[in-house]
């Protein structure tokens, strides 16, 4: 949540525990992200055994643990490294879908729900009652997009009460727990890949990878 570019960390592990789907174990420090508003978990290993996150709803504050199957135990210092390639990916993934989504609230159209998976990113809005121009929309939000992105406006988050906020200089904030890009010149190969309407909802689907 405070650097999106750390992908290793020597760490202690606080507990371990298994549960139906297997074993976990959760770190003093945890720099994986789980799945969670749109965006597909990290990956990893803990030493060398592969490790996933996931929030356990039964524990203090949500705590994230890892799905591992590691000999560690409680108190051991161990390393965790996540995927850097995966990571960077959701990053630009995540921050460009907030700047395609505020450019198409400034056109007048309400956010439904987002989804930042790779080779799957989209936004969905409320259509609304009229029949938009789609050739004319994606033009533009091309457009604009391309331009933010050669602008290289910076990118900021921040906590205002329990909310974490994200800000995109020139372009908005957002409330948002993912993982982004320190600034949009960081992006690359951007291209809306889809834009359509169907029963009364506007999808548009975008991708763009870490330079």
């Amino acid at each position: 949540m405070e650097d999106t570019y750390r992908f290793s960390v020597t760490t202690r592990v606080l507990e371990t525990g298994r549960t139906e789907l297997g074993p976990w174990i959760t770190l003093e420090h945890n720099i994986f992200h789980p799945q969670g508003g749109g965006q597909p978990s990290d990956t990893g290993t803990v030493g060398t055994a592969p490790a996933r996150p996931f929030k356990d709803p039964e524990a203090p504050g949500h705590t994230v643990r890892l799905s591992c199957e590691t000999d560690a135990t409680t108190g051991d210092e161990v390393t965790a490294t996540i995927d850097e390639e995966l990571r960077l990916r959701h990053a630009a993934l995540h921050t460009c879908g907030h700047v395609v989504d505020s450019f198409i609230r400034q056109a007048g159209f309400r956010h439904r729900v987002s989804n930042h998976f790779p080779g799957q990113a989209r936004i969905e809005f409320d259509a609304g009652d009229g029949k938009p121009d789609l050739q004319q929309l994606a033009a533009t939000i091309e457009e604009q997009t391309r331009k933010a992105i050669a602008a290289d406006h910076k990118v900021h988050a921040d906590h205002r009460g329990d909310q974490r906020i994200i800000t995109i200089d020139g372009i908005g904030e957002d409330p948002c727990g993912g993982t982004h890009v320190t600034s949009l010149g960081r992006l690359t190969g951007f291209s809306l890949r889809s834009i359509k309407v169907k029963s009364g909802v506007l999808k548009v689907g975008y991708t763009v990878e870490h330079l």
